[in-house]
């Protein structure tokens, strides 16, 4: 089943994707009893909502990052979550890759030794989309390329930053547009990311350690990569 705010809208993809029930409101979906798991992909600010609607409907959620708006609602999610008894994940598909997985093993095995420096850059020209750079649509760049980086440097240290420095640029309606951070871990280890809405950047991931480095090649959705060896490893997604 497919549920929109617009039962036309909502009809027009059911047919597109070949999905047999279309509903007119989410409270719908959430009230139906042939549906077990949720994936949520509403517009930034409604995640919150959303969220709490389906879990106290007692719906699995996969839901679209960023997870909400503050902290506030991500504890509130998390909370209505446990209190049903119910699976919740932000949807960062990135980690599902073979590449990352691949990575994790070396990292496991020591192969790169200690990780000491994850350096990541995202950045595509996207001035022209709403939701990035209106407030009411809960824009941003840290919030839409941004929660790919920071996530990539929490997943090679598996560790919370100890300090965090960050400076950008905002647009004309104050919201962030290109943003770089440092954040330094423990033994003074660092991840040092730059998110842009305003131009292309490399869009590699670099996790180096004292015994080596990788490169995760477009690292949001890496099939490709620049292994340990220097060689470069590829995995074909399935047709």
């Amino acid at each position: 089943a497919v549920a929109a705010r617009d039962q036309a809208r909502a009809a027009a993809f059911a047919k597109k994707h070949e999905i047999p029930t279309a509903l007119g409101s989410y409270e719908e979906l959430a009230k139906s009893k042939d549906v077990d798991v949720v994936y949520i992909g509403v517009l930034n600010p409604q995640h919150y909502e959303v969220s709490l609607l389906m879990l106290n409907a007692g719906k699995h959620v996969l839901c679209e990052k960023p997870l909400a708006m503050n902290q506030k609602q991500v504890q509130g999610i998390l909370a209505a979550a446990k209190a049903n008894k119910r699976f919740f994940m932000e949807d960062v598909w990135s980690r599902f890759f073979p590449s990352y997985q691949h990575v994790r093993q070396l990292i496991q095995a020591g192969s790169l030794g200690e990780i000491k420096e994850v350096v990541v850059n995202f950045g595509f020209p996207l001035e022209n989309v709403d939701r990035l750079q209106k407030r009411e649509l809960g824009g941003g760049v840290v919030y839409d390329l941004g929660i790919y980086t920071i996530q990539a440097a929490q997943w090679a240290f598996q560790e919370a930053p100890q300090k965090i420095e960050s400076s950008g640029t905002t647009n004309s309606e104050g919201i962030d547009d290109d943003v770089s951070a440092t954040l330094t871990y423990s033994g003074g280890r660092t991840a040092r990311l730059r998110v842009s809405s305003k131009e292309k950047l490399d869009n590699l991931a670099v996790i180096k350690g004292t015994k080596g480095q990788v490169t995760l090649v477009d690292f949001w959705t890496p099939n490709k990569m620049i292994d340990i060896d220097g060689k470069e490893k590829e995995w074909l997604p399935p047709k």
